[in-house]
Formats: structure tokens, C-alpha cells, sequence
């Protein structure tokens, strides 16, 4: 919405003044204190602002100062909030915050303004936990371009997802390879991804093989996990079974529960129970729904363990409240 539009929609609401307010805005020198006025005569303390609109509001209004470089981003922030003056957003979102956390966000905001690219890091972050994407995109830019590698990692996802941004891997590449040959160990997993899988580059499995061996020697588990995966079928590199299952296993104690669930099922399939209860805890304990299950499986049949149906229960219990339906078809049976 433009500027006259919006001017049009605030007086058309009974906010007159800051109508001719708005009028002068791209001529006035202190944007900020213009802005403050603006929200005074909105009145905006009988406006029911949904959570992140008012976050965003807070923000914005507590600003002292900022680099620049970075008005763009208190234009645009503040054209976000007046539309929301005017066309209020239905969906409403829920946001429950101490006001310690709200200051600590409030402090953020201000940092990221001057230029601080861990702030903006950490800020874009933050409003891709709130689901506005939109916000949290500019800000892991503004933090690339100042070379921060974990934006730059997050603009190659952005890219490869399509999300905000036209999905285009030519340049999901570039962000990963950029920060991937700088060290960061997941953009180098997804760039070796993108060559074992042959987007945009062409495929290239002995390519794909190297590079996920520098990710997993980096401690990314999922490069672990596929490490093991190219051992087991001789992709890229030698067929070699007692390597496949190092790299399951480092996947597995290194956080992936995928890895950990396979490593249950082979461990079912050679009569090795007590193995297999070892590694479906280990992914229950950390929370995975199919690791609860095949938990609950394992005291419900007696794998690794004696019979307890009451410990069975709970585990499917635990799975279901998470949708897994064949814990709800096993509940309905206890």
C-alpha cells in the first residue's frame, strides 16, 4: 500500500493528524521522532494489535537511533504497522513473552539498527520463530552482507525452500557454497547435497562423497548419516559395510534420530534386543515420535526387556499425543 493510500485510510478513520503527519514524511530529516508522533495520534492503545504486530510496534517505538544503511528496514517496519492501523490482520497471533524477554527483543532490534550482524542474525531469527518470515529474510540479509556466515547459510535455504524469496538453486549454491568453503559445517552438508542429488550442478557422487565426509568430520550428523548410507551402497566411493555402520552410529550418538531407529530395527532383525532397546531409547529420550513408539513396541513384546505393558502404554501414549497413528490404533487396543 502507498503512502497516499495509506494517508487516505488513516484520515478516512478519524486519524486526521497523523494523516498530514504521514504527508511529510519522506522530507522529514528525524524520522524516528515523526514516526512517534504518528503512533501518538493513532491512538494506539485502544488498537488490539495482534502479538507480533505489537512486538514489531515496541520495537520500532522504543528506537533512539539507527545506521543509515538500514532505514529501508524503519520504513519498512513502520508501513507494516500503520497497515496494520488500518486493515487489521484477522489471524492474530499468540505470543506469550516476559517483559524481560520483551526488552531483551527490544535491545535486539536496536543493536541489529547499528549494524551489529549478530544481532541481525539473531533477530532474523527470532522473526522466523514467530512465522514472519518476511521480517526475518531482510535481516539475515543485512547480516550476510556483512559476512556472517550463518546468514549467509540461512539465505541459501531461503533460496532452495522458495520461501519469500522465488525458490532459485543457482543461488541456494552460491549461499551454500560461500559459506560452506568458509567453514560452516551445514551449509557444507547441503552443498554436498546438491551434488549428490544433481540441482542445479551436475551430479557428481565422488564430489558429493568428499564434501560430506569434511561435513561429518565437522560433526553434522546428517552427513553422518549419509556418509553411512554411500558406504552401505558403494556411491562415491568404496562399498565398505564396517564403515556404513561407523557412520549410522556417530549419526546416531551425534543427534539423529533417524539413525538411532535404524539402528533399532537392524538391531530387532539379528535377535540382538537388548541393542535394539539401547538405541530406540535414545531416540524416545530425545523426543522422537518413532522412537517412542518402537520404545513402547519393545515393552509391549518383551524385545530387550520383560513385558510391561503399563511402561508400553505410556510410551505409545507419548507417541500419539504427536499423531503417530499406529500408537493410537496400539492405545486402542490396550
Amino acid at each position: 500500500m502507498v503512502w497516499h493510500q495509506l494517508q487516505r485510510e488513516l484520515s478516512q478513520q478519524g486519524y486526521q493528524k497523523a494523516a498530514e503527519l504521514l504527508d511529510t514524511f519522506n522530507q522529514h530529516d528525524n524520522k524516528l521522532t515523526l514516526i512517534q508522533l504518528i503512533f501518538k495520534n493513532c491512538n494506539l492503545a485502544v488498537i488490539n494489535f495482534p502479538d507480533d504486530i505489537r512486538i514489531l510496534y515496541t520495537q520500532l517505538n522504543a528506537l533512539s537511533s539507527y545506521d543509515k544503511q538500514y532505514e529501508k528496514m524503519v520504513v519498512r517496519d513502520f508501513e507494516t504497522i500503520l497497515l496494520e492501523i488500518v486493515k487489521p490482520n484477522s489471524n492474530s497471533a499468540m505470543i506469550f513473552m516476559e517483559a524481560n524477554e520483551l526488552q531483551e527483543v527490544i535491545a535486539l532490534y536496536e543493536k541489529a539498527m547499528q549494524a551489529d550482524s549478530g544481532a541481525q542474525l539473531a533477530l532474523g531469527k527470532y522473526y522466523k520463530a514467530l512465522g514472519r518470515d518476511e521480517w526475518a529474510f531482510a535481516w539475515y540479509e543485512a547480516a550476510a552482507n556483512a559476512g556472517n556466515l550463518d546468514a549467509i547459510y540461512w539465505l541459501g535455504n531461503y533460496y532452495f525452500d522458495g520461501i519469500i524469496v522465488a525458490k532459485n538453486f543457482e543461488k541456494a549454491f552460491h549461499y551454500y557454497k560461500e559459506a560452506a568453503l568458509k567453514g560452516h559445517a551445514d551449509a557444507m552438508n547441503n552443498y554436498a547435497d546438491m551434488y549428490f542429488l544433481g540441482e542445479y550442478v551436475e551430479k557428481n557422487d565422488k564430489r558429493a562423497f568428499e564434501l560430506f565426509t569434511i561435513a561429518a568430520d565437522r560433526g553434522v550428523a546428517e552427513s553422518m548419516y549419509t556418509l553411512g548410507y554411500l558406504y552401505e551402497n558403494g556411491i562415491g566411493t568404496e562399498l565398505n559395510a564396517e564403515k556404513a555402520k561407523h557412520w549410522f552410529t556417530q549419526s546416531a550418538l551425534n543427534g539423529d534420530d533417524f539413525a538411532a531407529n535404524r539402528l533399532g530395527n537392524e538391531a530387532v532383525e539379528n535377535g540382538q534386543g537388548e541393542e535394539a532397546l539401547r538405541w530406540y531409547k535414545l531416540a524416545a529420550d530425545r523426543q522422537d515420535t518413532y522412537g517412542e513408539y518402537n520404545l513402547g513396541m519393545c515393552y509391549e513384546s518383551g524385545i530387550g526387556t520383560s513385558i510391561n505393558r503399563k511402561k508400553a502404554k505410556y510410551w505409545y501414549q507419548k507417541a500419539a499425543l504427536k499423531g503417530d497413528e499406529e500408537a493410537k490404533a496400539k492405545l486402542k487396543e490396550f
